[in-house]
C-alpha cells in the first residue's frame, strides 16, 4: 500500500485523535551546534567583515559566505526547528522527526503495544530516530518514557512520549475505531 492509498483509507485529513509535539530538550543536543556556529560566526567576521583571513592558507570568500549560511544560519534554524511529532488517527499511528517526512504505521500491523521506561543512550545511542540492532527502531526526543509496540512481521519500534497512557489510550481508540469502520464496509458490501 502506499501512502495516498493509507491516507485515503484512514482519513488522515481529519483531525487526529492525538497529537504530541516535543522539543529536542538534552543540553549536548545544542552544545556542539552553539560551537559550530560560534566558530564559523568568527571566521567569517575576521575574513569577510574585517578583512582578516586566518591561517596560512585561507578558505576563498565564496566558501567563507557558504559556511556562513550553512553552518551560521541553518545549523542553528533546524536546532530550533527540530521537534518530534506523534499523531493518532483511526487505522495508522504517524511519527515525524520534523523536518523529515512522516512515517506511518498501520495498527493493523501492531501485534502488541505495551508502555516502558528506557535509556535512548544505552538502549538505541542517542535521541532522533535511531536503530538499534538488538532493540530495533526508534522515534524519540527526550525523556525515558515510550511506547513499545511489536509489529507483526517481528520488527520492534519505541516511540517515545512524555505521555504514554493518553498515547495508548488513543492507539487503542483509533484501532477499534478502524474495526468499526472495517465492519461497517463489510455490511454494506453484503
Amino acid at each position: 500500500m502506499d501512502g495516498k492509498e493509507i491516507e485515503g483509507m484512514v482519513g488522515l485529513d481529519a483531525q487526529p485523535l492525538y497529537r504530541e509535539v516535543q522539543r529536542f530538550r538534552q543540553w549536548y543536543f545544542y552544545v556542539p551546534i552553539l560551537i559550530v556556529t560560534v566558530l564559523v560566526w568568527y571566521q567569517f567576521i575576521q575574513q569577510i567583515m574585517l578583512k582578516n583571513p586566518l591561517g596560512e592558507q585561507p578558505v576563498p570568500d565564496w566558501v567563507a559566505w557558504t559556511l556562513g549560511l550553512v553552518f551560521g544560519f541553518g545549523f542553528p534554524f533546524f536546532a530550533v526547528m527540530a521537534r518530534m511529532i506523534t499523531e493518532v488517527h483511526p487505522g495508522v499511528l504517524r511519527v515525524r522527526v520534523y523536518p523529515f517526512r512522516w512515517a506511518k504505521i498501520l495498527l493493523s500491523d501492531i501485534t502488541d503495544a505495551e508502555p516502558r521506561r528506557y535509556s535512548a543512550l544505552r538502549e538505541y545511542g542517542g535521541w532522533g530516530i535511531r536503530t538499534s540492532l538488538k532493540n530495533g527502531r526508534a522515534y524519540n526526543a527526550s525523556g525515558n518514557q515510550g511506547i513499545q509496540l511489536v509489529m507483526s512481521d517481528g520488527r520492534r519500534v519505541l516511540i517515545g512520549t512524555r505521555e504514554p497512557a493518553q498515547l495508548m489510550s488513543a492507539l487503542l481508540t483509533a484501532r477499534g475505531s478502524m474495526r468499526g469502520k472495517k465492519a461497517k464496509r463489510k455490511s454494506a458490501g453484503a
